[in-house]
């Protein structure tokens, strides 16, 4: 296992921090008619925020969004409120700039509300794009850190940046599907494998198809990540991968 608690059955991972920045966490919601990439998400938001008009298509859904989302997390001037300033609001956009000491209790309700209105939700500080229900595939995947935001349906650059950010203190990234389907990956002492190591855990439905192993190549882990949201039986990666008894 990962460690002598699996993170997956903990749920721990839901209670580390979710980013890094400077004055805030900035998340960012717009309607797209098709799923954009990274590097597309990464373009119109850097105008969005240089104050460019015509960047997204003005849709109804983000005036429902924002009305939700302020009726949940008023703006400041309000004690309560979760912003770090005033939100930036127009047809096109939502870009809001959260305080840290918040960011665990905004953010998942943020990318959950963007989602629910049929809106993208970009995340800046990891370069991840949040996509709605409508523009997932039909066996979309979920992709977990120890720190970051849960993402659903993840691209493969999204799962790879996740699992060449494993460090010390992130030090697990999980890959999930249907129940008891995932590749999960530890590092460190937690995992059970001394430093530079790699725990990677494949389950494959039933418990009498759960296996590990140890790799000291990263790229390694990131090909056994790649193999799994492809569902690919025949892993392209040699290791020795050793049933875990339940």
């Amino acid at each position: 296992m990962l460690s002598a608690v699996s993170p997956r059955i903990t749920g721990d991972r839901g209670r580390a921090p979710v980013g890094r920045g400077m004055m805030s966490f900035d998340l960012a919601v717009w309607f797209e008619q098709t799923r954009p990439s990274r590097a597309e998400a990464v373009q119109k938001h850097r105008r969005m925020c240089e104050g460019g008009s015509g960047v997204a298509v003005g849709h109804l859904a983000v005036a429902m969004f924002h009305g939700a989302l302020v009726a949940e997390f008023p703006e400041v001037p309000h004690p309560v409120s979760p912003w770090s300033a005033g939100l930036d609001v127009s047809e096109e956009s939502v870009l809001m700039p959260m305080a840290w000491g918040r960011v665990a209790e905004v953010a998942p309700r943020v990318v959950e509300l963007a989602g629910e209105h049929g809106l993208v939700c970009f995340d800046p500080q990891a370069g991840v794009v949040h996509v709605p229900p409508g523009l997932r595939g039909p066996d979309a995947l979920q992709l977990q850190s120890c720190v970051g935001l849960q993402v659903e349906d993840p691209d493969p650059e999204t799962v790879e940046r996740a699992v060449r950010r494993l460090s010390a203190e992130n030090w697990f990234v999980i890959l999930e599907g249907s129940p008891d389907r995932y590749v999960q990956v530890g590092t460190g002492s937690r995992a059970g494998v001394a430093s530079g190591g790699f725990g990677v855990e494949h389950r494959d439905g039933s418990p009498d198809r759960h296996y590990r192993c140890v790799l000291r190549d990263l790229d390694q882990v990131v090909a056994v990540f790649a193999d799994f949201a492809r569902g690919t039986s025949a892993w392209s990666v040699e290791a020795k991968w050793e049933k875990l008894s339940m």
